[in-house]
């Protein structure tokens, strides 16, 4: 270093020394700012602020909507290519984007498949062999019940002997029957004179993806071949939900409104069909009822409900980061604390022996063994070929069976009209 040098480094060093000693710091660099669009409580808060404090040099800037709405902004983003870094697809619409992979970074190497259940990873499997996602949570459906309602109606509250009331969905639709039979006089006239609708479920509408995620096949087989009209368990599985809706056991309420909310908390409805990432719903919206739930198994066997995975769109500005917090936030270690602290049950299969998995009880939910009873629920699911309009499909139904509901048609014309639109507007 000649002398010049030397005293223009010894002005830099003095003029940074003089400005710190006024209160006036040296211009810090930029941080990144990591763009992520989820739904629902796919990405927890909390994380996210310990991952900033972690890696102080990202800013996670969380854009969140409804699932539907979220699905569609992704859709106009891809083609604009204005998309985030980060993207979680939810499992109804993996078939949509795995027939375009070409907007999706390949994730191959970021993380060990064997530590994931074999069917959920498929379903982040674009339909050229790339990975597109990795699984966030596996939504395994349980039941969810009010033992102190079922007290006040005389049914038993032991969760053993609750699920023995329903090894099937007609016996759930028979016991709710009973249910409701025993109500309060004041609780039969409430829908008409307070609008406030008791029931032993709280929409029977939940009814329908339940019972049709018992099956092998929707919507499509694995070739894309449609079979919505021909596969006898989506008929099942509608003229099923059909039935529980004009059976008077309903209260009608959408779940996430306000309505469903304040339905928890007063015991408007005694059941709710739980995926594992609905506990932590129930826990913040009801907090006053902790020790009056149970869970209980589901009616024929074990069930899914939700699920989704995390994408890193090929238009990200920072895919090496985007990648880096993929890997911390869906590691084995960090889905088993995700579902001791939030609920969210983890798709890595590699934990269902861990004891910590295995044996843990949720005192909200009167100690149940949760990890175990949706290991063993997880352990009885059966892959389904997710196909590309599986949500539009699923839409067509809903609003038919939102007919049903309503008294406007009956399940045979309502099934009729539903088969009639997606034969009009659905193409392989």
């Amino acid at each position: 270093m000649n002398r010049k040098t030397s005293i223009r480094s010894a002005i830099a060093v003095a003029v940074i020394a003089s400005l710190s000693l006024i209160g006036i710091q040296p211009a810090q660099a930029a941080k990144i700012q990591l763009k992520i669009w989820t739904f629902g409580n796919v990405i927890q808060t909390p994380l996210e602020k310990e991952y900033e404090r972690l890696n102080p040099t990202i800013d996670l800037v969380i854009k969140e909507n409804s699932m539907d709405a979220h699905h569609q902004s992704l859709i106009t983003a891809f083609k604009a290519n204005t998309t985030p870094d980060i993207a979680a697809i939810e499992v109804a619409y993996s078939g949509f984007f795995r027939s375009y992979p070409k907007y999706f970074q390949n994730l191959s190497g970021l993380v060990n498949e064997s530590d994931y259940l074999d069917w959920r990873w498929d379903q982040g499997v674009g339909n050229d062999g790339k990975l597109i996602g990795i699984p966030t949570d596996v939504g395994g459906l349980q039941v969810a019940y009010r033992k102190d309602l079922f007290a006040k109606r005389g049914l038993p509250t032991d969760r053993v002997a609750v699920g023995k009331l329903w090894p099937t969905w007609q016996a759930f639709i028979n016991t709710g029957k009973t249910y409701v039979s025993k109500l309060t006089a004041a609780e039969k006239t409430s829908c008409k004179v307070k609008k406030v609708c008791y029931g032993f479920i709280d929409n029977a509408g939940t009814m329908y993806p339940a019972i049709l995620n018992q099956g092998t096949k929707k919507y499509y087989e694995s070739n894309g071949t449609l079979i919505y009209n021909t596969n006898a368990n989506v008929k099942t599985a509608f003229t099923t939900t059909a039935t529980a809706m004009n059976s008077g056991i309903s209260t009608r309420i959408n779940q996430f409104t306000s309505d469903w909310n304040a339905g928890m908390m007063k015991g408007v409805f005694a059941t709710v069909l739980a995926p594992a990432w609905m506990l932590d719903y129930i826990k913040q919206q009801a907090k006053s009822t902790k020790g009056k739930w149970d869970i209980a198994d589901l009616p024929g066997g074990g069930g899914n409900l939700g699920g989704s995975q995390l994408t890193v769109p090929t238009a990200a500005k920072y895919p090496a980061q985007a990648k880096a917090f993929i890997k911390w936030y869906l590691n084995p270690d960090m889905q088993l604390r995700i579902f001791k602290e939030y609920g969210l049950f983890p798709s890595a299969s590699k934990l269902y022996n861990n004891p910590q998995l295995t044996g843990y009880k949720d005192p909200f939910f009167s100690n149940a063994p949760t990890g175990q009873i949706y290991v063993t629920g997880a352990k009885q699911l059966r892959p389904i070929f997710e196909g590309k309009n599986q949500r539009a499909i699923d839409n067509y139904f809903g609003q038919a069976l939102a007919k049903v509901a309503v008294g406007k048609m009956t399940a045979s014309a309502a099934w009729a009209d539903a088969v009639a639109q997606i034969s009009k507007n659905i193409k392989n």
